[in-house]
């Protein structure tokens, strides 16, 4: 994982605070196949309520999310526009998206073409997971507690191998770590408007 070098956009914010300040946590592999969630489809403009507005975010700022939920991003400050592909699962009626290396490749917007290196230890197909939900065109984006995990798992209470300094990896085939997603909710930050969870709201046509 390594720093953006440019302004942070809304999507970036969350992975980079995920990935890269207190450590990187990831799944061997996605937990269930990865479909496209039509309701994420849409204009998406961050709220000015959100916790993550103390990071500088300019009034142009958007994620565009296509049919096939690609995700086109626009950053005022810059005049490229990086794009990844959202593409998530289901569990027991909650919805995450899964990011592999090739997505946070884009969604950092290094602008590389070349395939991104995988970091030592990891396996190719491993993914970080983002939990989501959308109510009233309001989408809430809950990241992994990466702190609280990589505590619980020094303590013994979870089950990770160290892949390289404050990295961690969960391993299993997709039903364990379905499994893993079941038992163990507080993996994610609450959807509770308090934490790290970032809001978008869903512009209307024409907006």
């Amino acid at each position: 994982m390594r720093a953006a070098v440019a302004p942070l956009r809304p999507w970036a914010v969350v992975l980079l605070a995920a990935s890269l300040l207190a450590g990187c946590v990831m799944f061997e592999q996605a937990p269930a196949p990865l479909t496209c969630d039509p309701a994420l489809v849409g204009h998406w403009i961050p709220l000015p309520d959100s916790p993550q507005d103390r990071v500088p975010l300019g009034k142009d700022d958007y994620a565009d999310v296509d049919a096939t939920c690609h995700v086109r991003l626009r950053d005022n400050n810059r005049q490229d526009e990086p794009g990844f592909d959202a593409l998530g699962f289901e569990v027991d009626g909650d919805r995450y998206l899964a990011l592999g290396f090739k997505e946070l490749e884009g969604l950092f917007g290094t602008g590389k073409e070349a395939a991104p290196p995988i970091p030592k230890g990891m396996p190719a197909g491993a993914v970080t997971l983002l939990k989501y939900r959308i109510h009233d065109d309001t989408l809430q984006i809950a990241m992994l507690d990466t702190v609280a995990i990589m505590q619980r798992v020094r303590q013994g209470g979870l089950k990770a191998r160290e892949t390289d300094a404050s990295t961690y990896l969960f391993e299993g085939s997709p039903a364990q770590l379905r499994d893993l997603l079941r038992r163990h909710p507080e993996l994610f930050d609450a959807f509770d408007g308090k934490a790290k969870t970032l809001r978008m709201r869903r512009a209307k046509a024409g907006k």
